[in-house]
Parts: C-alpha cells; structure tokens; sequence
C-alpha cells in the first residue's frame, strides 16, 4: 500500500510562476516541476503526495478580498478528504504578511500553530501509525519593490525573516518535525514571493530526504 503524504500550503504549492502580473492570464508550473512534483519523483512510487494548494491561502484569517482562504477551516476537510494519511506536510504563513492584516511574525505563527493543533488532533485521518505532521516555514520574501505584489506585501519583508524562529517553537510544542525553507531556497527577484523552477526542485529534493526519515 502506497504511504500517502498531504500536502497543505498556499500558491506556492499550487505552482504560482513568479511571471505572473496580475493582468495577463495566470500561469502555473507543471506538475513535473512543482515542488509537490519534484518530492513525488525523489519518494517514487511507494509513495504518493496529494497537493493541496490554495493561492492566498492564510493561516487563520478570513480574506475580505479574496473569500474562502481561511486555512484553519480547510484544514480538518482536507485530511478528511484524503484519508487515511501517514503525514501532513503544511507550509502557510505567506499570506499572512499582506499589509491588510497587519499582523506580527509571532502571530502568524500562533496562526499555524492552530492549523498544526487541528492536523495533529484528526486522528482519524491518518493510518494505523497515527498523526504524523511536518511544519515548514516559507523562506523569506522578498525583493518586493519592483514587482506586482509591492504593495499588497509592503512591510512583510523583514517580518518574513523573523518568522523561523517562531516557527520552530510551534513544532516543538507540539512534537511536530520542522524544516525551515529559508535554509536552502529564496523567493524569486521576479515578484519577492513565489519560487523560480530551481528552487521548486531544491526545496522538492530537501523535503523529500526529511520524509524518507519521518515514515521510511
């Protein structure tokens, strides 16, 4: 029986390419060159990932804007979706640094602290060997000056590299693996937020060497 990983994260695990300007039709990465893709390739056919990327997606907070991205009631139908699963992998935080919710590093953390809470407590959405979830902080963002998103992230850049530290205690807390993101790829020059084809596969081979060792 195939181990079964669920991701859940924001446009950067749905494939957000960093060419996009809000003006033209969007495009994404294709399955093969998303993170998600890459990890899937590395674990083999033993295993098999489940993307759940959301664009916009936040930890806890209900986006006036853009509706329905509000990840700490996502979450829950998610691994109920899937299930039964052997981990949950979340990597959200991102959104959380738009100037419209003004909120700190500490509390977007506390956010994905909620989010880890509920993964760990479904217990019934995971296999025989129990709730199994692997945090991970987004690397920073960042330059946002001359891209699309300027505005939309304007004050996020320096609250982004505080985050890691607060995520860190969220997984210890709560007993669940960490990984800081920050630690080997960054964000594109293009728009400071979404993730060039390189670093997809970089941040795809690093994950999938912490899987192997969290369920074989």
């Amino acid at each position: 029986m195939k181990k079964n990983i669920l991701i859940f994260g924001d446009s950067n695990t749905w494939g957000w390419n960093p060419v996009n300007d809000l003006v033209n039709p969007i495009v994404r990465w294709d399955d093969d060159i998303r993170w998600a893709g890459i990890l899937q390739a590395e674990l083999g056919d033993d295993y098999k990932v489940i993307q759940e990327g959301l664009n916009g997606r936040t930890t806890v907070w209900d986006d006036p804007i853009e509706e329905y991205r509000c990840g700490k009631d996502q979450i829950i139908p998610a691994l109920d979706t899937h299930a039964p699963l052997d981990l949950c992998i979340i990597m959200v935080g991102t959104n959380d640094l738009k100037a419209r919710y003004t909120v700190t590093a500490q509390d977007i953390a506390n956010g994905v602290a909620i989010i880890v809470d509920k993964a760990l407590h479904q217990a019934g959405a995971y296999g025989e060997n129990g709730p199994k979830v692997l945090l991970i902080c987004p690397p920073p963002i960042g330059p946002i000056e001359y891209g699309c998103f300027s505005e939309m992230f304007k004050g996020g850049v320096e609250k982004s590299k505080d985050m890691p530290k607060y995520f860190e205690t969220v997984a210890k807390n709560f007993g669940a693996e960490y990984f800081d993101a920050g630690t080997v790829i960054h964000s594109s020059k293009e728009d400071g937020i979404h993730l060039q084809a390189d670093q997809h596969e970089i941040l795809g081979k690093e994950v999938a060497k912490i899987v192997k060792k969290i369920i074989g």
